[in-house]
């Protein structure tokens, strides 16, 4: 049973961050609310055909750091970010939702928690990942908080674009630099390296309250 319980940290804070939007706001609209979580388990397609576009290219030998890399970087980091991207651009910003930063950020917690709930029944499945993975119960505890890192990023981002009208430049900045983070949170993993790890994980916290702090004073 406690092997299970990683599964339910995404879940978990998505309940919660649901039920702080309820008391931090007297209007919440729950239908975006929903779309946005519901597009966010529907993009995980989008990881599951990367990943198996790499195993069926290298039948999961990552015999040399040229191909892990590779597959951290672009089949598992930029797959993840790139589906959130997907839905925050055209499902969101198109439809005028997000209007600054912090709604940015609000948009993609919520569909990059609705990301990880799926992902990491997959990672723990064993149908996406890599089996070079150490401690594979730490990192499904861990990586729901990773991605309100890498959400924090995207979302904060891809709301500047709307507000500097220059939405190509700081889609691509927010894209890269959560591809970045991400691959680095995997490759922690992957190294069973906890030095870095931890240094990561506090690299995570100053960075992303930093740009949460900037995006709650940019608020109108």
């Amino acid at each position: 049973m406690t092997d299970y319980l990683p599964l339910l940290v995404s879940p978990v804070l998505l309940i919660l961050l649901l039920m702080y939007m309820k008391f931090k706001f007297e209007v919440v609209d729950w239908k975006a609310a929903s779309t946005a979580i519901i597009l966010g388990i529907v993009v995980v397609i989008l990881l599951i055909l990367s990943d198996y576009a790499f195993e069926y290219r290298w039948h999961g030998n990552l015999k040399n750091m040229r191909r892990t890399a590779a597959y951290v970087f672009v089949g598992i980091a930029f797959a993840s970010e790139f589906a959130k991207l997907i839905v925050l651009r055209y499902a969101f910003v198109k439809k005028e939702l997000i209007q600054d930063p912090l709604d940015g950020i609000v948009y993609a917690f919520l569909v990059g928690l609705g990301f990880s709930t799926v992902a990491a029944v997959l990672f723990f499945l064993g149908i996406i990942g890599t089996d070079k993975v150490h401690n594979l119960s730490l990192f499904l505890w861990i990586y729901p908080l990773g991605t309100l890192t890498f959400s924090i990023v995207l979302g904060y981002f891809v709301g500047m674009g709307k507000t500097r009208k220059n939405s190509f430049i700081d889609n691509s900045t927010g894209l890269l630099l959560a591809t970045f983070f991400h691959a680095v949170f995997y490759f922690c993993f992957i190294t069973s390296d906890i030095r870095l790890l931890v240094f990561t994980l506090f690299g995570f916290l100053v960075i992303g309250g930093a740009l949460l702090v900037r995006s709650v004073n940019l608020k109108p």
